[in-house]
């Protein structure tokens, strides 16, 4: 018996597990600590939110497809017809002169931070 999947079967995998997630008893916590379970919901609206406003265009396609559908960065790059370079770029950005340009994660880091730091 193999413990290799397919990639297909990942995604099978990660389908059911949503699909299983969505049947939860929304009256049951998941978490014991109800300012906790707060606390992750403001955090998670505001990731969307950041998503939403903060990035590109080109560069919130690339992270709702990695982060949100589960997609890898060559089916996002066979999605939008570019090369895998180019969908990691988007995502992470690129060296220039020493330091990193652009990249989705540094804006989406940059506008959280207050939320995730202490003051």
């Amino acid at each position: 018996m193999t413990h290799e999947r397919s990639c297909s079967d990942g995604k099978r995998h990660r389908a059911r597990l949503v699909a299983d997630l969505d049947h939860i008893d929304a009256s049951r916590h998941l978490y014991h600590d109800d300012e906790v379970s707060e606390a992750r919901f403001r955090l998670h609206d505001a990731v969307r939110d950041a998503v939403a406003t903060v990035l590109t265009d080109k560069q919130r396609e690339v992270v709702e497809a990695y982060f949100f559908e589960g997609l890898s960065q060559g089916e996002i790059a066979r999605r939008l017809g570019v090369t895998q370079q180019v969908v990691q770029k988007r995502i992470y950005g690129a060296g220039r002169g020493g330091r990193t340009v652009g990249g989705a994660l540094r804006k989406l880091r940059d506008a959280l931070a207050p939320l995730v730091l202490p003051s």
